[in-house]
């Protein structure tokens, strides 16, 4: 089993944690966050403030930033640099052979990733979603509860799916877009938009 060192303990963090624990390859050994002060130990594991990173590397440690905002996620990345990540896959997930799934992403319970898939890096995809076929998701990308991923759908670096949304067949989100809980998108988006609605439509 391999150590692994969590980075963020919000209610995002909660998640992963238990998703570790389920998926029974990892051993948290520590939390790393600047809500913490001081070195402190609990409970088998230790609490340390963030900015003391690079303190904790040691050869065979595996790291996973646990934080929901995408645009945040994809600053502490970059602020790490290239230290080894664990991937997170919930054990009641279904994930296709062909599938890649990067370092450092999250696969959550009673989610379906289709053949031919490509998640990225720090990617989430979140609690019953659906990623079908040949899709691609880049870096710091979020896919909410129970939104569905149409065949061959691109989506951009830390572009957000919210909850229950359709992205239909082939459509292209923009980096930073944000999809709407429950909105149907028809139509590739543009970068940082923010798009609601039956259709969707840009705010």
């Amino acid at each position: 089993m391999k150590n692994v060192i969590i980075v963020g303990d919000g209610g995002h963090s909660k998640v992963i944690r238990e998703c570790i624990e389920q998926q029974g390859e990892y051993a948290i050994i520590g939390i790393l966050d600047n809500k913490y002060t001081s070195y402190e130990e609990m409970d088998g594991r230790f609490m340390a403030p963030f900015d003391d990173f690079e303190k904790f590397q040691e050869d065979g440690t595996l790291w996973f930033i646990a934080i929901g905002d995408n645009k945040v996620r994809a600053e502490v990345a970059a602020k790490m640099g290239n230290v080894p990540y664990a991937t997170v896959i919930h054990p009641t997930a279904i994930v296709s052979k062909t599938a890649v799934i990067e370092p450092g992403s999250v696969v959550m319970p009673v989610t379906v990733i289709q053949p031919d898939c490509v998640i990225g890096k720090h990617v989430i995809i979140n609690t019953g979603a659906i990623i079908e076929h040949d899709v691609i998701i880049s870096e710091a990308a979020h896919v909410s509860p129970r939104a569905t991923v149409t065949g061959g759908v691109r989506i951009g670096r830390g572009a957000h799916v919210g909850a229950a949304a359709v992205v239909n067949p082939g459509v292209v989100l923009g980096e930073f877009s944000v999809i709407g809980a429950g909105a149907v998108v028809t139509r590739d988006t543009d970068e940082f938009g923010t798009y609601v609605g039956v259709p969707a439509r840009k705010l």
